[in-house]
């Protein structure tokens, strides 16, 4: 659809109890892949016991994360798993959620379509914006 370009990416990290406190926001992630807003890259779920990182599998939470399990493009490493869980309590799940925004997708092929040419794209640091909104 769109092999030229990305949409920003980004990762949200969220810890939970059990999976139907959450549900209601798995929910919504997967109607936003349905509705081509977002391309999940990489979920991951998982566990801290004993200071231990175990990933666990979608399915486990019933059969409506079953159609998460395998969003695996390969961005996270243990490495990486180990850092954005640091903070996660143990015995409490974590879900690692890495997503590509695909709505700016759409406007970029419509300018390209129109024959714009696209000279730069790219992420801007969270703490630019942070200072520029805050007057710093």
């Amino acid at each position: 659809m769109h092999e030229d370009h990305f949409g920003p990416v980004d990762y949200v990290i969220v810890e939970f109890s059990d999976s139907s406190s959450v549900a209601a926001g798995f929910d919504r992630l997967l109607d936003l892949v349905d509705h081509d807003r977002i391309r999940v890259l990489d979920l991951e779920f998982i566990t801290k016991a004993d200071g231990v990182v175990s990933s666990v599998p979608a399915s486990q939470f019933g059969s409506r994360f079953a159609v998460l399990e395998g969003a695996n493009s390969g961005l996270l490493d243990r490495d990486d798993l180990d850092t954005a869980t640091a903070d996660l309590t143990p015995g409490m799940t974590a879900a690692v959620l890495v997503y590509e925004e695909l709505s700016i997708l759409h406007v970029i092929e419509a300018w390209e379509s129109a024959g714009a040419t696209i000279l730069s794209e790219g992420p801007v640091d969270v703490d630019d914006i942070d200072a520029a909104l805050l007057g710093e």
